[in-house]
């Protein structure tokens, strides 16, 4: 053996001895060895051959180590305290990486002698864009923005798999793998994902894992863009894009997906649930704290159905506001009438702004408890009302930095107490919100109130604002249902038992 062989042999036995340990039990380690292996394997002195039997262990110990990570934060909120968020960014590192070093096998010569081409643009292929997957969902969870980068990675591995194969989307090719795993990736954009909690994505995750085939992939310009239809450039520098959003641009080669089988296949689950056919399927499960199923997917169907478009533009703001976080703490300012300590009360700035909602960044201290679907209140000094808004989504780059988006829902609110006939639930009234008309979104008034509170039509609602003031409600129609909060339309009933 020469000087050269016996030095590559060392190099790969250290990397294959490490793999061939048990993963550690703390992740923040084994993500921070498994980017260090990483980097040994990539080292000049390894053989093609060699590296292509490393990176498929690498590949079982990468996937493994995401899946725990993410499992440890389905019960947390944003922003992450800065050790997850770093072993998040180090998770997500690894996950591109190795995806990588299944593409430069696809690429390489010497890789690819004496394998079977086929099988291995399917397996290599497959793999590297499940590992995407995974990295585009470590990001996202922990409120990271991801690199528009992987999309073109993407691609070239989704088309690597088609080597000789003519077709994009051929009965009963032998790359079907492979295009599952991509029409996973494609389909993660329209969860919106900075919309949903840590756990609440995870859930989606796993459940889009079983139903991705249901995505429908083509090159030709649809007849029709109305509906659930996205567009991506595989050789540009975005992300997929909404139809109902934006425009393809002309005289580009592009690729079209639609997310209308996801749609169809959510509410087939939905009405079997509703009609109780569906067993548990979508009931509440210990290992998704704070999940509640059936309420997220019907808001998955319909952004499947029909991606949410912004209606009115944007303009660019820099002032200073006060902010009240979650439901229950806006409840004690109001009621109190702003004599509760100030510790329930921050300061951000807006950074955009349009009629409908804002777009604000913490000034002073670190966010703690934020999640998507909570109620935030907003105003400008002491002097204002409250304007109500509910978090449409968070990004968090590091632990210090936070930025949510806002869906004004209401200007000004009242604090009142409900409780619903017929409910089991041992805590009696619920503190809630009570909202005035706005012509533009609603014509009744409406009240927000915690997640899990509406059980059924009729209600009583106490008031004791100035003077008690107690009636019976009728509930009209629930118009947004979030991890978080509920909002319903409701008017008092004419006819109380």
């Amino acid at each position: 053996m020469t000087t050269g062989q016996a030095f590559t042999a060392d190099a790969t036995h250290a990397i294959m001895e490490w793999l061939a340990t048990q993963p550690c039990a703390d992740l923040a380690d084994e993500a921070l060895n498994l980017n260090l292996k990483l980097d040994a394997l990539h080292s000049p002195t390894i053989q093609s051959s060699q590296f292509q039997s490393c990176i498929e262990l690498f590949y079982s110990r990468a996937l493994r180590l995401c899946v725990e990570h993410r499992r440890e934060l389905r019960s947390l909120s944003l922003p992450l305290p800065a050790p997850q968020l770093n072993r998040a960014r180090n998770v997500a590192e690894g996950l591109k990486r190795v995806a990588l070093g299944f593409e430069r096998i696809l690429t390489d010569a010497d890789a690819r002698a004496g394998a079977p081409q086929k099988r291995l643009n399917e397996t290599a292929s497959a793999r590297a864009l499940r590992l995407l997957g995974e990295h585009f969902l470590t990001m996202t969870q922990a409120g990271m923005e991801v690199e528009p980068e992987i999309w073109r990675i993407a691609y070239r591995l989704y088309a690597l798999s088609r080597v000789e194969l003519g077709s994009l989307e051929p009965a009963g090719s032998p790359v079907e793998t492979a295009l599952f795993a991509y029409k996973r990736l494609l389909a993660m954009i329209s969860l919106e994902p900075q919309s949903l909690s840590p756990g609440e994505l995870d859930w989606a995750a796993e459940y889009l894992a079983r139903i991705s085939g249901q995505v429908h992939v083509q090159e030709q310009h649809p007849p029709g863009l109305d509906g659930a239809w996205y567009w991506l450039d595989p050789h540009g520098g975005a992300e997929p894009q909404a139809c109902i959003r934006r425009d393809p641009p002309e005289g580009r080669t592009l690729l079209f997906f639609s997310t209308t089988g996801l749609a169809r296949r959510a509410g087939e689950q939905l009405a079997r649930h509703e009609g109780g056919r569906g067993g548990n399927e979508l009931g509440a499960d210990p290992n998704f704290p704070g999940v509640q199923p059936a309420s997220l997917l019907e808001r998955l169907r319909q952004r499947w159905a029909t991606p949410p478009k912004r209606e009115q533009p944007r303009r660019r703001q820099d002032y200073k506001v006060e902010a009240c976080v979650g439901l229950p703490n806006i409840w004690a300012v109001l009621h109190s009438n702003d004599s509760q300590p100030q510790s329930l009360v921050s300061h951000w700035a807006v950074t955009n702004e349009s009629p409908g909602g804002y777009a604000i960044m913490q000034l002073q201290g670190r966010a703690s408890g934020l999640s998507a679907g909570m109620a935030v209140a907003l105003r400008r000094d002491s002097r204002d009302p409250w304007n109500l808004c509910v978090v449409r989504w968070i990004r968090s780059d590091a632990a210090e930095h936070v930025e949510i988006g806002l869906q004004m829902v209401s200007r000004g609110a009242i604090p009142v107490q409900v409780g619903f006939r017929g409910s089991d639930n041992t805590v009696g009234m619920a503190c809630a919100l009570v909202l005035p008309v706005l012509p533009a979104l609603r014509q009744h008034q409406a009240i927000m109130a915690p997640a899990g509170t509406y059980v059924s039509r009729r209600f009583a609602l106490v008031s004791d604002i100035d003077r008690l003031y107690v009636a019976q409600c009728r509930l009209l129609t629930l118009d947004l249902q979030t991890s978080n909060i509920e909002l319903f339309q409701f008017e008092i009933d004419p006819y109380p038992i």
